[in-house]
């Protein structure tokens, strides 16, 4: 069963995703902000329910956040756009960096490997921080490398809204920055959102992971980087 809901006007998201959380803004086509893995291919489907999808924009290169990009291009055409960082990662001339793993995530992943597939796509646009989308008013780029080379935030300057990405994370709802290990640096990024992110004045967050933050998100972002530096990891 495919439920979407409206955790802010005029965005709307899944309640369960196998990935990622993803996000569709409608307009006269329609736009997503990441994709899940490959297993929400069909539910993204059948939410656009024959709209013509415009624009995937891909908060990072990560399985989970574009999984189903390749087959949605085919199937719907459509630009998609990712920071130029990963831009190469998704089209397959960089390689996919890879993690040291427990001995169990390592297990489990092999297992369920034919699940998550890694599809290349072409890039129609590459990002740069301080690009404008024409979505939603226009959302700003924030290029917050740390996560990945080339993750970004998407900044809507009127509405106080911030699509975080994995730079943010809102799981079991606690703020979080992103995950040690799948990152490549996580001093480099909470630098980025201590000088990048809290620069900006926003009240709701849109998280790659948990639940979306519908007023006082600038204050709880603030606390999370107060409490990553209280802890003696003070970005550099």
């Amino acid at each position: 069963m495919t439920t979407l809901r409206e955790p802010v006007s005029g965005v709307l998201m899944f309640e369960r995703t196998w990935g990622s959380n993803v996000y569709i803004i409608p307009g006269d086509t329609m736009t997503l902000i990441d994709a899940g893995f490959p297993l929400d291919e069909r539910r993204i489907v059948k939410a656009l329910d024959g709209n013509q999808l415009g624009l995937m924009v891909a908060t990072h290169y990560h399985i989970d956040h574009v999984g189903p990009i390749s087959r949605l291009k085919e199937r719907f055409g459509g630009e998609v756009a990712a920071h130029s960082a990963d831009a190469g990662v998704m089209e397959g001339t960089i390689p996919y960096r890879l993690y040291k793993l427990d001995p169990l995530r390592t297990v489990y992943y092999k297992v369920l490997s034919p699940l998550y597939q890694y599809e290349f796509v072409q890039v129609d646009r590459w990002l740069e921080d301080g690009n404008i989308l024409d979505v939603l008013g226009g959302l700003e780029v924030i290029h917050l490398p740390g996560h990945t080379e080339g993750s970004i935030a998407l900044y809507q300057p009127e509405r106080g809204i911030l699509f975080s990405g994995d730079t943010i994370r809102n799981e079991k709802r606690i703020l979080e920055g992103p995950p040690p290990n799948f990152s490549i640096g996580i001093k480099e990024a909470f630098r980025h959102i201590r000088d990048k992110v809290l620069e900006r004045d926003f009240d709701v967050l849109l998280p790659g992971h948990g639940e979306p933050v519908t007023s006082g998100a600038r204050q709880g972002v603030e606390r999370l980087v107060r409490d990553y530096e209280a802890l003696g990891s003070p970005s550099p």
